[in-house]
């Protein structure tokens, strides 16, 4: 048949155990198994959105469908016989799914690791310090493939990677403190099991010197770009075709084809394990001197305005939607006028999440600066969403793209 050829030419998902697709945040589709169909499907999804957690728009659904040559065609005459089809073909021009890959775990080295961090907490480790510093350098090595992360997405909400954030923080009791040689007599010092990636040609990455580095377990997809003085921390994960202009902080993750700009900066959460880090979806923009810190999260297609700092304590205001985004959930908006001015302040909660990480920003909303009336009575400077966009063609990539080529 003529899919079974298209999909024979495609990369193999052997390493992928399984598949989640998600529409606005809610699990629609699983496809995992291990018969000859499914992997062909867990093989098409995954080459569209390059084997990592990605995006996919009505263009790359058409894609998707063209893979499944000849089946798209009984699945239009036969609703529900192919429901990994049949979410391409229903998907519309201003929607997308969301695809969660699973890769198969390695249960030896997370057994190992916690293993080795329960002796740690003991102040037992030195006895085992070779058998953990193999252990540690394994995980090091799959977190810079991409295939194990610190967080991932669980049926269909974020959660921390204990293990992978455990089998971290071992390498800080393993390593000593090494004097490293930058060239040109700049020097750095630092634990000898945190050294800055070498990153290989064919890795297909740009960083572009003379400050700018990946830490040893940061994973970077092919496309990406880090321009001076991008640095990626330990545990940092930054899929395809993002540009990095300063910090993505430690287990940080970054979706594909985002552009953190000049100065701004993507916080990092290592301690304490269980904390979600800071979470930027795909097609993300961050304006020069933003900043999402402390466990903030922002949907895809969002986009922060120069200068708009988002923390655990930051309030969104979303007067479209009539409703406040903190870090207990979603709020009422309460509305004050002062003269012909309209200022908002946050009311009781509507919807309640884990406070334990900061807001949750709504895929396609564009933050700017606000005001907004504090508990004092005082107007306060707040982060405001003041429209929001469905599809990449309503934000200009022209700049971007001369960026990158």
């Amino acid at each position: 048949m003529a899919f079974e050829k298209n999909a024979d030419s495609l990369s193999a998902a052997a390493k992928i155990d399984k598949i989640d697709i998600l529409k606005n945040s809610k699990l629609m589709y699983e496809i995992t198994g291990s018969g000859a169909a499914t992997r062909q499907s867990l093989s098409v999804y995954a080459n569209l959105v390059d084997f990592d957690n990605g995006t996919i728009y009505f263009e790359t659904a058409q894609k998707g469908i063209r893979l499944y040559v000849g089946i798209a065609d009984e699945a239009k005459k036969n609703p529900g016989k192919y429901p990994d089809i049949d979410l391409l073909l229903n998907l519309k021009e201003d929607e997308h799914l969301k695809v969660v890959v699973h890769y198969s775990e390695n249960v030896k080295l997370r057994e190992n690791i916690e293993k080795f961090a329960k002796l740690k907490r003991g102040s037992k480790l030195s006895a085992e310090k070779n058998a953990a510093l193999a252990a540690f350098n394994e995980l090091m090595d799959l977190l810079e493939s991409g295939t194990v992360r610190t967080a991932q997405i669980i049926g269909g909400q974020w959660q921390a990677n204990l293990w992978v954030k455990e089998g971290i923080m071992l390498g800080f009791a393993l390593g000593k403190t090494v004097v490293y040689s930058g060239g040109n007599d700049i020097q750095f010092c630092d634990k000898e099991t945190f050294p800055l990636r070498k990153i290989p040609t064919k890795s297909q990455i740009r960083i572009v010197p003379p400050s700018t580095g990946l830490r040893r377990g940061a994973f970077a997809a092919k496309g990406t770009i880090f321009m001076p003085p991008a640095f990626a921390n330990v545990g940092a994960h930054i899929s395809g075709n993002s540009m990095v202009e300063n910090l993505a902080g430690s287990c940080c993750q970054i979706g594909h084809d985002c552009h953190i700009s000049a100065g701004a900066v993507v916080g990092g959460v290592l301690d304490p394990i269980e904390a979600t880090p800071v979470i930027i979806g795909d097609n993300v923009l961050l304006g020069e001197g933003s900043g999402v810190t402390q466990g903030c999260r922002l949907g895809d297609l969002a986009t922060l305005a120069p200068g708009v700092h988002l923390s655990k304590a930051t309030p969104v205001i979303d007067p479209i939607n009539g409703v406040a985004y903190t870090s207990n959930g979603v709020c009422e908006l309460l509305e004050y006028k002062m003269g012909d001015a309209k200022l908002f302040g946050v009311g009781k909660i509507i919807k309640e999440k884990d406070n334990s990480y900061g807001p949750e920003v709504p895929s396609g909303a564009l933050v700017i600066p606000g005001l907004s009336m504090s508990s004092l009575g005082v107007p306060k400077v707040t982060a405001m969403v003041a429209k929001y966009i469905t599809h990449l063609s309503q934000r200009s990539y022209a700049l971007e793209e001369a960026l990158r080529s």
